[in-house]
């Protein structure tokens, strides 16, 4: 197996993903880098090396990332920021050429999976069904009117439950859709991915059930390999903070065709939720190893190590053999110092 180094941008707090990365390079001799905007983000810490870049917006962001997969002979580049990963897509073919390949999906697929109504439109043309979901104001207040509430409003692209509201009344409607329109605004005014020409709002029906995640799991030649499903058991800034792996067919089904349709590298976010009839949803996509991800790595599904034996062409089933359905996992608050007086 040869050299595999990893380089992770927008790496932030992720020190766990930085982690699992070295130890699966650890038999290759390769070593994991990270790079990010924000000189504090303890993930830079933990990686073998790492670099301040400019943030993604910026015209010069790209040549750095450039140089630093020429410098450190990244093999593998993984994204873990929404707003990071369109624009390295878009410039898949200049990474490629210096023999980095962006585990990702194209930049169609990551613009579809930032739209929250795109989103639904395309699920639903996959086959997966997904809450009744549209951008026009009177629509929805039509539909609440008719009884056929509550509504959740937010962002069209957001992130984090931002903006986020629950609503059950055409007055409540009115004005979580304009609180709403002001969060989608600043989220607009810091971020060229999103189309300001279009309604910046979505309503969705809201839907009465349980929330789970799932990571879908695509080769690195976009074929799809297996689906991770977990229940959430508490959420804490828009993010898993406790669930438990199961199997659900239900959800690994409709998984499968989101896969299949999106053809993305490597591991993909879900958000879903079931309904009381057993009837799953789709809410979101995230095409990159989101924060749910380690409910998956510590149930026994290890998608690092997998991308890594992909990426050298070693297909070991051993990766996925031992997921086990319910592990219990939460996160935990921990400290570390990286800075002392005089060493900053």
């Amino acid at each position: 197996m040869g050299e595999t180094n990893i380089l992770l941008t927008a790496v932030g707090r992720r020190t766990y993903l930085v982690n699992y990365f070295k130890e699966a390079v650890r038999g290759t001799g390769g070593r994991v880098y990270a790079a990010n905007s924000v000189p504090d983000a303890l993930g830079l810490m933990a990686a073998d090396a790492f670099e301040i870049v400019p943030r993604s917006a910026d015209p010069g962001y790209v040549d750095a990332l450039l140089a630093l997969c020429r410098r450190w002979k990244v093999s593998l580049l993984f994204s873990l920021h929404d707003w990071d990963a369109p624009v390295i897509a878009r410039n898949r073919e200049r990474f490629l050429a210096v023999g980095t390949l962006p585990v990702m999906g194209d930049s169609d697929l990551l613009a579809t999976c930032l739209d929250k109504y795109e989103t639904a439109r395309a699920a639903e043309k996959a086959g997966v069904r997904v809450p009744w979901t549209t951008t026009s104001h009177e629509e929805a207040s039509r539909r609440i009117a008719s009884g056929a509430g509550p509504m959740i409003v937010k962002p069209r692209w957001g992130q984090g439950s931002l903006g986020l509201f629950k609503v059950y009344s055409e007055r409540e409607l009115e004005w979580a859709f304009n609180m709403s329109a002001v969060v989608a605004g600043r989220f607009a005014a810091n971020c060229r991915e999103i189309d300001v020409s279009s309604p910046q709002v979505v309503v969705q029906q809201f839907v009465k059930g349980d929330e789970y995640g799932c990571d879908i799991v695509n080769g690195l030649d976009g074929v799809f390999r297996r689906a991770f499903v977990k229940r959430k058991m508490g959420m804490r800034a828009g993010e898993t903070d406790a669930a438990v792996s199961v199997e659900m067919p239900a959800i690994s089904e409709a998984a499968e065709k989101i896969g299949r349709w999106s053809r993305h590298l490597g591991c993909m976010d879900s958000d879903w939720i079931v309904a009381e009839d057993g009837t799953p949803y789709l809410i979101e996509l995230n095409p990159r190893f989101g924060g749910g991800y380690p409910f998956t790595h510590l149930a026994g599904a290890n998608v690092v190590k997998a991308c890594v034996d992909w990426a050298n062409g070693v297909e070991d089933p051993s990766w996925c053999s031992g997921f086990r359905a319910g592990v219990k996992v939460g996160k935990e608050i921990g400290l570390r110092v990286y800075g002392e007086p005089g060493n900053t």
